[in-house]
């Protein structure tokens, strides 16, 4: 048997496999295109409005966003703060003397408990005409659900959901662009310059509708005003920065499958070898055991950061490590097993002083990582924003619903009330 032959070939068809496998990496990390239902002027919006709300005149009040803070506060809660002003008719504001007293204008459903949130705040206001602008201060943990199948080379599009307060059928929020520079489709407008996004890169920034639908007409919707209504979403487009990723998961990954191969090296029964490297099969199985718990750490800690999230692609390199090391204290018992030439395992395994487990070692293990990885990450998602489903209930269509907080509802109901 020519070894170095072999040898060779194995390590040829490793390469191949860590070039695939970088390949897909790549290919995963730039695979984002922009959404092609975002909305960059006035004339979409019309066109989106006249086609879902023709059966009624609505009420307009232009809105807009700036993001000055974006932080995960963990796999499904995202923190924001920033600015949302909205544009009313001069005739309705001039009322409130205190701009103290003017009713904030929308409302975050997703908005969750914390103790970063708190009751958005006037900021300002300014007469333009016969219109003027109002602007409130906000801070807000809003909880959205998102897909981490991909993770690390995955893609965020992080949004602030916006109803109005007035919960009219009629009333409707628009997008404000003249409060921007550029709302063209891939510009990224509505944010602090300076924002410190951590692991993240921001892609792009865009105004969108979702038509949402309830089973339930809050006590004051008639029957055919239950239909779905269009909902103002402004999204944050976001790519994770692979490099922290790769230092803190994937390279103790593969140091941990350098230091398993380079105890299948060690198993040998050359007896000046094996009293130079000192390793037997008992040193060979607490090898194993010590890389074993190491590696079911780093597990725990991946699963414990995305709780309730399905299994993330890393995830899938961590069985292989199991495998591995199970594979190598295996090889080291039957290794150390005697081979009376009956067991043709065993005469394979002893070969060539256990040459065979080694050359397959690297093309077994990596040939493993490239299937997962092209299963893991080379499908494309079904749409561009698989973190926000659609939402209807009853009739033909059902789809994810997302949890709204029917007290936001009540208090609406109770601010107009006061207001009436």
């Amino acid at each position: 048997m020519n070894i170095k032959k072999w040898w060779g070939i194995s390590n040829s068809i490793s390469l191949l496999f860590l070039i695939l496998i970088g390949g897909m990496w790549v290919y995963a990390t730039h695979s984002y295109s922009p959404n092609q239902d975002q909305l960059t002027k006035k004339t979409e919006v019309d066109a989106y409005l006249s086609e879902f709300l023709s059966d009624r005149e609505n009420d307009e009040v232009p809105t807009g966003v700036f993001i000055q803070s974006l932080k995960f506060n963990n796999s499904t809660e995202v923190n924001f703060t920033g600015y949302i002003w909205q544009t009313y008719d001069r005739a309705y504001t001039a009322k409130y003397k205190n701009p103290e007293d003017i009713p904030v204008g929308f409302v975050l459903p997703e908005a969750v408990e914390s103790e970063s949130n708190g009751a958005p705040k006037f900021a300002y206001r300014k007469v333009k005409g016969n219109k003027e602008v109002i602007g409130w201060y906000f801070e807000a943990t809003l909880k959205q659900k998102f897909e981490y199948s991909k993770y690390p080379f995955d893609h965020k599009n992080v949004w602030v959901r916006l109803w109005s307060n007035d919960f009219k059928p009629n009333k409707v929020l628009v997008p404000d662009f003249d409060g921007y520079e550029s709302t063209d489709l891939e510009k990224a407008f509505g944010y602090d310059t300076d924002i410190v996004l951590g692991d993240w890169q921001l892609l792009e920034t865009f105004f969108d509708y979702k038509e949402k639908s309830y089973n339930s007409n809050f006590g004051i919707f008639e029957d055919d005003e239950l239909n779905a209504h269009p909902e103002l979403y402004f999204n944050v487009v976001l790519k994770r920065r692979f490099l922290n990723s790769f230092v803190v998961y994937i390279l103790p990954l593969a140091i941990i499958a350098c230091l398993i191969f380079a105890t299948l090296m060690m198993i040998t029964k050359d007896p000046n070898k094996e009293s130079s490297l000192g390793m037997n099969t008992s040193g060979v199985i607490g090898v194993c055991s010590g890389l074993f718990f190491i590696v079911l750490l780093s597990q725990v800690q991946i699963r414990e950061q995305f709780a309730g999230s399905d299994i993330v692609y890393i995830e899938y390199l961590y069985p292989l490590m199991y495998l591995s090391l199970l594979g190598v204290s295996v090889n080291s018992y039957l290794f150390a097993l005697p081979d009376n030439g009956n067991n043709r395992l065993l005469y394979w395994i002893h070969k060539d002083d256990n040459v065979h487990p080694r050359l397959i070692f690297w093309p077994l293990l990596l040939g493993s990582a490239t299937v997962i990885t092209a299963c893991a990450l080379l499908p494309e998602e079904s749409g561009q924003d698989q973190s926000r489903q659609g939402q209807t209930f009853g009739g033909e269509k059902i789809q994810v619903a997302e949890m709204v907080e029917v007290s936001d509802v009540f208090d609406i109901l109770r601010t107009e009330k006061l207001e009436g």
